[in-house]
């Protein structure tokens, strides 16, 4: 039993490490209606207005935005493989945003 526990700290950790690395976690402004996505492959779980997925493709983060807010609306703040936008792409991501 402590070998699975401690396998299962250790995964948790190297998860969020990679979170950081490869991952993205998007800030709405306001809550998601849908739980769940899929946006190039990568799969979007979302809870209230945090949306994140563990592992996304190298795209340029402007451009991943844009995708994003399309789906699921105006974006707070997005930080995508470990590159957070400024306000002023945010903005020009959120002319993308689904009304």
């Amino acid at each position: 039993m402590r070998i699975f526990i401690a396998a299962l700290v250790a995964a948790s950790a190297i998860s969020s490490t990679a979170l950081a690395a490869e991952g993205a976690v998007v800030k709405l402004k306001a809550p998601s209606k849908v739980p769940t996505l899929i946006q190039d492959g990568a799969a979007w779980r979302c809870n209230g207005d945090v949306c994140a997925a563990p592992q996304v493709k190298a795209l340029p983060a402007a451009r991943a935005c844009r995708k994003i807010a399309a789906e699921l609306g105006a974006i707070e703040t997005f930080n995508y493989r470990g590159e957070a936008l400024d306000a002023a792409a945010l903005a020009d991501c959120n002319t993308s945003a689904k009304p």
